[in-house]
C-alpha cells in the first residue's frame, strides 16, 4: 500500500502545484511587472483565476487592452522581450498564483517572502 501511495499520489499532488510556481512567468514578470504591480505573488493575487482568465481571454493581445492609456507600460509590452510565448508563459504565472489559487508563496532558494 505505500508503494502505491509514493508511486501515485505523491507525483500528482507535485504536478498538481507545480503549475503555481512557473519560474518562465515569474521571470517575464520580474522583467516587465514588477516596478508598477509589486512583487510576483501580490501581484498575482490581484484577481482570481477567473478573472485572471477573463482577462487573457479577452483578446488577442489581452496584456496590452489590459494597459490602454498607460505609456510607460505599453512601451515595455510593445519592447522585443515581450513575446506571446512570454505573455503565455505570464498567464501560466498569474492564473497558478491567483488569489484564489491555493498556492503558498515560500522561501524556496529563488525567491522568498512578500516584498519587492
Amino acid at each position: 500500500m505505500r508503494v502505491l501511495y509514493v508511486l501515485f499520489i505523491v507525483p500528482f499532488i507535485a504536478f498538481s502545484t507545480s503549475h503555481a510556481y512557473y519560474p518562465k512567468g515569474m521571470k517575464v514578470y520580474k522583467k516587465m511587472c514588477i516596478d508598477c504591480h509589486g512583487s510576483p505573488f501580490r501581484g498575482a493575487k490581484m484577481h482570481t483565476i477567473y478573472e485572471w482568465e477573463s482577462i487573457r481571454d479577452a483578446s488577442s493581445t489581452p496584456t496590452i487592452t489590459a494597459h490602454q492609456g498607460q505609456k510607460e507600460a505599453l512601451d515595455a509590452l510593445n519592447s522585443d522581450y515581450f513575446t506571446p510565448k512570454r505573455e503565455e508563459d505570464l498567464y501560466k504565472f498569474l492564473i497558478g498564483n491567483a488569489k484564489d489559487s491555493g498556492a503558498v508563496p515560500g522561501c524556496d532558494g529563488n525567491y522568498c517572502g512578500s516584498s519587492n
